[in-house]
């Protein structure tokens, strides 16, 4: 037989199977919202949801009062009625808000104006996820014992749906990750590529975490090297920012979050290896919804450990050069104890032996020993030419080097930003004017810009290879400064070299300088 169920039993019943049909997470915070309004009679309902502080990160407003909860432009501080829920973690009945004790009777300009108020929590498990407010039940009347039975209930079930919603979306976002990141280091044969797979990772961790900005950081000691950058703004104002962070997750190796605003977080991620050095990711502003507050930490801690295994395989490679170098180095030092010294030895063993020759011996043997002799350079010759330039540091050992010299002198560590294959874009006769031109830089910033930041800038490309050089100190009017010995020395590098310089500044302002070469490595 037909069980016939009360009608607000079946209207319950009707709301609950409207709310699990969906499975996204803001279409299941919607359908609560109207469900809940059509249960009660109410003319306005929103949900608030808040972060783990209790804070009110999002609403979801029913669509008869969703363009006026638009244009406050602010989420709720909790005060008044907003504020007791949350706090009881309980419905809360009334039936006329000016009259209740905890009222303040303010409400932002184009809030509705509400008289009659049910509110209930909306609970996952134990933690809350937010708080459901309803307002004016239609007809004048106040809401009644049974409207709040029926939300309470509602508020139960939904918390159900929403965990399975936000499981969903957990399992979209690392399906995303996934598919993401899949094919990323999957060749790092050259320096090039190794570029471009830890660009593809930052690029695709920013529109996963619709972050503002993430950026790879690398610590040598006091100088953060910046190597790879997406998103909006300085990345150098925000490792400088981040410096005491960024230290103490490079030193714990325990990466951090950071609370950035309603919604929000920054992360410090450690990027750790075993012969790259030691460095992080940084994750600033990325939109944490209340699904991923939990897993968005780990999985960025996974790019990392990938990050770190892109850049440990690259160091391994170049470590490996390095020894085919020196072996082959040995090779030839034994080449020119076998031959060229030996070969040496026995032509001096032959004139020395000339002494009492008479004319004609001695010439023939003196013959033979210049012979000889043509020989042994020869093979002199090809030993240097195999040699080739010598085993200098690369350039980036050297910049770095001449920026914590600096440190001292200006009285703070710049930071460093890297872009390209920095240490293979230049002959070292041209890496030798980019250090001169650096420290001339350097040199100038402090004697007269009075900077309390600098940012030094290598960027390297198949053409061109660019030094830049900003400081936020006191700035001067290009068009009334005589142009030193310092700058000319700078311009007249650059010109000889066939590139050119830009010197960029207003009073106030700080100063940027631009010395751009053709890359000719």
């Amino acid at each position: 037989m037909d069980l016939e169920l009360p009608p607000e039993a079946r209207a319950l019943l009707d709301a609950m199977v409207a709310i699990g049909s969906d499975l996204d997470l803001r279409g299941v915070l919607t359908r609560i919202v109207e469900a809940s309004c059509r249960l009660t009679d109410a003319e306005y309902g929103v949900l608030g949801i808040v972060d783990d502080e209790g804070s009110f990160i999002d609403l979801v407003p029913n669509e008869a009062v969703a363009t006026q909860f638009a244009g406050i432009g602010r989420m709720p501080e909790g005060h008044g009625l907003l504020g007791l829920v949350p706090r009881e973690r309980r419905a809360i009945r009334v039936d006329h808000v000016a009259d209740h004790p905890v009222s303040t009777g303010q409400f932002p300009p184009t809030h509705p104006l509400v008289d009659s108020f049910l509110g209930a929590p909306v609970l996952v498990g134990d933690q809350a996820f937010g708080h459901l407010y309803l307002g004016n039940k239609r007809g004048g009347e106040g809401f009644t014992t049974t409207d709040q039975a029926l939300v309470e209930a509602l508020a139960r079930a939904a918390g159900v749906m929403i965990d399975n919603a936000r499981t969903f979306e957990q399992v979209e976002w690392r399906r995303r990750w996934v598919a993401s990141t899949a094919e990323v280091g999957s060749d790092v044969s050259g320096t090039l590529r190794v570029q471009e797979a830890l660009d593809e990772l930052v690029v695709s961790l920013r529109e996963l975490c619709g972050a503002r900005l993430v950026a790879y950081v690398r610590r040598d000691g006091e100088l953060l090297e910046i190597r790879q950058v997406a998103g909006e703004g300085d990345a150098a104002a925000v490792a400088e920012r981040l410096s005491a962070e960024i230290r103490d997750v490079d030193g714990s190796g325990v990466p951090t979050r950071i609370h950035a605003g309603p919604g929000r977080a920054t992360l410090v991620v450690p990027v750790q290896t075993r012969l790259a050095g030691s460095g992080v990711i940084i994750v600033e502003e990325a939109e944490e919804s209340p699904s991923l507050r939990g897993i968005m930490l780990d999985l960025v801690a996974v790019t990392a450990v990938q990050v770190g295994l892109i850049l440990d395989r690259d160091q391994a490679l170049r470590d490996r050069a390095q020894l085919l170098v020196a072996k082959d180095r040995d090779r030839i030092a034994r080449d020119l104890h076998d031959l060229v010294i030996q070969r040496l030895f026995a032509t001096g063993m032959q004139l020395q032996g000339a002494r009492d020759l008479d004319a004609s011996a001695l010439r023939s043997r003196v013959d033979g020993a210049v012979a000889e002799l043509d020989v042994a350079i020869k093979e002199l010759r090809a030993a240097i030419f195999e040699l080739g330039t010598g085993s200098g540091r690369p350039l980036l050992d050297e910049v770095r080097s001449l920026l914590g010299e600096y440190a001292g002198i200006l009285g703070f560590q710049p930071v460093l930003r890297v872009s390209g294959p920095v240490d293979r874009a230049l002959v070292p006769e041209a890496g030798t004017h980019v250090l001169t031109t650096l420290r001339e830089a350097l040199s100038n910033v402090a004697r007269h810009a009075g900077a309390s930041s600098v940012s030094v800038e290598l960027t390297a490309s198949s053409a061109w290879f660019r030094v830049r050089v900003t400081d936020d100190g006191v700035g001067f009017d290009p068009d009334r400064v005589v142009k030193g010995h310092g700058t000319g020395n700078i311009r007249a590098r650059a010109a000889d070299l066939g590139g050119h310089v830009t010197v960029t500044s207003s009073p106030g302002a700080g100063t940027v300088l631009e010395w751009v070469i053709p890359a000719v490595g």
